[in-house]
C-alpha cells in the first residue's frame, strides 16, 4: 500500500540520515506492485543495495533522451517493474545520476515513480551539510528527510554525525553534547541544514526512521514536541521493523 502522504508519482528524493537507502528500498517494494519504479541516487549507492538484473547504467548510451535508452528502461519496467538506474560502477558504488539527469526524467514520465536518494550521510543518524550537500534536483514532488532515533537523546560527535564539525558549528555545541528535541527543531528548518537547497513549494515528510531502537515512551515525547513546533513539514512518518504511522501535521 502507498502511504497516504504521498502524491499519486512523481519524483520523491530522500535526504538525511538515518537509514536513507534501506528507506528507499522498502518503499520501492512497495510500490511496485502496482506502479513501474526507477530507483536511483544524485550520490553513490553500493553495489550490493541495488538489483543487479534490473541495474541500467547511462554510460552505455548516448545520452537519457536517446532512443536506445529508453528502450532499455521500457524492458526492464515491463519485465520486472524495477529499473535501478545510475551512471556508472565504480568499484563497489554506483554513482548516480546528475540532479539536472533526474529533472529531465521527471518531464519524460518512464515510469510511475522515481526515487532518489539525493543525499549521504556514511550510514549515521544525523548530518551536516557542506557547501556543495545535498544534491537535489530543481524539481520534484516530495522529500523525505530521515532522521535516525539511534540519535536521539544521545551525544553528538563523529560516530553519531556525517561532517559533524560543519553541524557542531552551526549549533554552537560542544562534542558530545546531547540531541534536544529543540536542536533537532533547529536541524530540521534551517535552510542551512535539512532544508537545504529545498525548494518552496515541496511537500516535505519527516521520516523518524528505526524507531524499534526507541522504546516507545521515549519516543512519544520527542514526537510530541516535534508536532507541535515542527513548521515546513507535511507530516512525520515513523518507521522501524514491525511498525509505521503517520502523523499529518495541519
Amino acid at each position: 500500500m502507498t502511504p497516504a502522504f504521498l502524491p499519486d508519482g512523481g519524483v520523491v528524493c530522500f535526504t538525511g540520515g538515518g537509514g536513507k537507502t534501506t528507506l528507499m528500498l522498502r518503499l520501492a517494494e512497495r510500490l511496485r506492485r502496482d506502479s513501474a519504479v526507477i530507483v536511483t541516487s544524485t550520490a553513490k549507492m553500493a553495489e550490493s543495495e541495488a538489483e543487479p538484473e534490473n541495474v541500467l547504467l547511462t554510460k552505455n548510451y548516448p545520452s537519457i533522451f536517446s532512443p536506445a535508452f529508453l528502450s532499455g528502461v521500457k524492458n526492464i519496467i515491463e519485465s520486472r517493474k524495477t529499473v535501478f538506474l545510475f551512471r556508472d560502477l565504480e568499484g563497489d558504488k554506483y554513482i548516480g545520476l546528475l540532479p539536472e539527469e533526474i529533472s529531465s526524467l521527471r518531464d519524460m514520465n518512464p515510469a510511475s515513480w522515481i526515487l532518489a536518494e539525493a543525499d549521504g550521510a556514511s550510514r549515521m543518524p544525523l548530518k551536516g551539510y557542506a557547501e556543495h550537500e545535498p544534491p537535489l534536483p530543481g524539481s520534484f514532488d516530495c522529500q523525505v528527510v530521515a532522521v535516525g532515533t539511534d540519535a536521539l537523546a544521545r551525544p553528538m560527535n563523529e560516530s553519531t554525525t556525517a561532517r559533524f564539525e560543519i553541524l557542531r558549528r552551526f549549533l554552537g555545541a560542544e562534542r558530545n553534547a546531547v540531541l534536544t528535541p529543540p536542536l533537532l527543531l533547529r536541524l530540521l528548518t534551517s535552510p542551512d541544514m535539512y532544508l537545504k537547497n529545498s525548494p518552496p513549494g515541496v511537500k516535505r515528510v519527516l521520516c523518524v526512521n528505526k524507531s524499534d531502537l526507541t522504546a516507545r515512551d521515549a519516543l512519544l515525547p520527542w514526537l510530541d514536541y516535534l508536532r507541535s513546533h515542527l513548521s515546513r513539514y507535511h507530516g512525520i512518518w515513523v518507521t522501524g521493523r514491525g511498525e509505521e504511522y503517520f502523523y499529518e501535521l495541519l
